[in-house]
């Protein structure tokens, strides 16, 4: 719609996370997020924080339910959609809500550890044994070892973090359309 502004907010959650439901089913989440501007104090020469700003942001449909069930209080989110100010008071109708990655380590369904997620059982922790005895003096096994496991990916021959970055994309960089 024309004479929306859009903005981004960056801040931590205060409180908890309200769901509701309309008449209708949808789901409505509805959160604060606090945002403390940093400013740049001249005459002692030095950032400080600023006066905190509280912005109430909504958010509707699956991303409600998301939104309840990931953020609590104190973490910290980007939050982007239009703003409007009512009241004296900043409220955001969220079209996407993310946790801050410089604060926070976050984790999808496919990411998730396998312990976390309770798809497996923890592994028992090794215990250190006894060093093994010279090749020489072992004995065979009596039954055949067990199915190899796939062999590692070697780790490339350069380190990518230090080559220089290539100034064009050329056809090697490029995945191969034959293989499918």
């Amino acid at each position: 719609m024309n004479g929306e502004t859009t903005a981004v907010i960056r801040g931590r959650v205060y409180g908890t996370v309200q769901l509701r439901h309309t008449e209708r089913g949808t789901p409505a989440a509805r959160f604060t997020v606090v945002q403390i501007p940093r400013e740049y104090d001249y005459a002692q020469r030095q950032w400080r924080d600023g006066k905190p700003v509280p912005v109430i942001c909504t958010v509707t449909g699956p991303l409600a339910r998301h939104v309840a069930e990931c953020l609590t209080d104190a973490v910290h989110v980007i939050a982007t959609g239009n703003v409007a100010l009512r009241d004296n008071v900043l409220y955001l109708d969220s079209a996407q809500v993310g946790v801050d990655l410089a604060h926070h380590v976050a984790y999808i369904d496919d990411t998730l550890p396998a312990v976390l997620a309770g798809r497996a059982p923890a592994s028992p922790p090794r215990t250190t044994a006894t060093p093994p005895a010279p090749a020489a003096h072992r004995a065979r096994p009596s039954r055949p070892a067990p199915a190899a496991r796939p062999a590692p990916v070697p780790a490339p021959a350069t380190d990518w973090w230090r080559t220089a970055p290539r100034t064009t994309w050329d056809a090697s960089a490029a995945p191969s359309r034959t293989a499918r």
